[in-house]
């Protein structure tokens, strides 16, 4: 086989393995999608390109992506290459605690930290000495104020890396960070339990992963 029939061949090959890439989308919100590219998961946002995918827009029901120099708009749980796929839900059941309160371990930024449950609570509620302990830059989160039992104090709005409680892993997550030592325990809130479905079930809260 001549060198030039060789290089023709590799090149449809690789065309073809280029053109059948199998692309999902594990999770979907304004500017940023996390997609699964042949296995390989990527966090992308709007304008760039990675692992021969580009994000033109998406929010949290669907993304339109460039792939191959052509626009597909991609769902949750949907291949391009493939059929529906019935994407495994996470669970996760937490006991009640003392006073009827639940309490999860979470990994806020990929460190390990105890949380309260609380669904009155807008955002994760972090105090800043936690947030120093977590290297979560704080002070470059929107400032605004919050009443506490110390007063009013600063506080800081900003969006987390990402939050996981058991096998639920969610990006971008909303938290607000008060100056000082408030709350002693942090506050899981409605910008992380928002986003899953909850259920009680014999003294348990049953957290199911919603995709």
């Amino acid at each position: 086989m001549s060198h030039l029939k060789v290089a023709v061949w590799l090149c449809v090959f690789l065309f073809n393995v280029q053109a059948q890439a199998d692309v999902l989308a594990v999770g979907l919100m304004q500017g940023m999608a996390i997609l699964e590219v042949d296995g390989q998961r990527v966090i992308i946002k709007t304008g760039q390109k990675k692992a021969g995918v580009k994000l033109i827009e998406s929010n949290s029901h669907q993304a339109i992506i460039e792939m191959n120099g052509k626009q597909e708009t991609l769902m949750l749980g949907v291949s391009l290459t493939g059929s529906y796929v019935e994407a495994k839900k996470s669970v996760v059941r937490l006991p009640r605690g003392r006073n009827g309160h639940y309490f999860a371990n979470a990994r806020i930024n990929g460190h390990s930290i105890r949380v309260l449950v609380d669904t009155g609570a807008s955002f994760i509620g972090l105090s800043s000495e936690a947030a120093k302990k977590m290297g979560i830059n704080y002070a470059s989160g929107k400032k605004s104020r919050s009443s506490t039992a110390a007063g009013i104090v600063k506080s800081y709005t900003l969006r987390l890396d990402h939050v996981q409680i058991g096998g639920i892993k969610l990006y971008g997550v909303m938290a607000s960070i008060i100056e000082g030592a408030y709350p002693d325990i942090p506050l899981l809130g409605m910008s992380f339990l928002g986003q899953v479905k909850m259920s009680e079930d014999q003294g348990m809260l049953v957290l199911t992963e919603n995709r």
